[in-house]
């Protein structure tokens, strides 16, 4: 028997492309980081918007969640 699910997503308008992420100032950034791409929800969890996927539940997993990025910013400085 075959079956079929249906989904739909619809993506918040505050998406952005690439050059203009490059083109915003650091105000502009952080409002989009803490809007458009993330949220806390009543548990405190750090969630996506984008599918509300959680992010980072407790302090240890932000540091993680930190370390992470850390690392991909130190990648991204040795490629460039």
């Amino acid at each position: 028997m075959e079956r079929k699910i249906e989904i739909s997503l619809t993506i918040n308008d505050e998406v952005v492309d690439i050059p203009t992420m490059r083109a915003m100032g650091d105000d502009e950034y952080r409002s989009y980081v803490d809007g458009a791409l993330f949220w806390m929800d009543h548990h405190d969890v750090i969630r996506s918007t984008v599918g509300e996927w959680p992010i980072a539940a407790t302090p240890r997993q932000m540091e993680l969640l930190i370390e992470y990025i850390q690392k991909k910013i130190d990648w991204i400085r040795e490629t460039s």
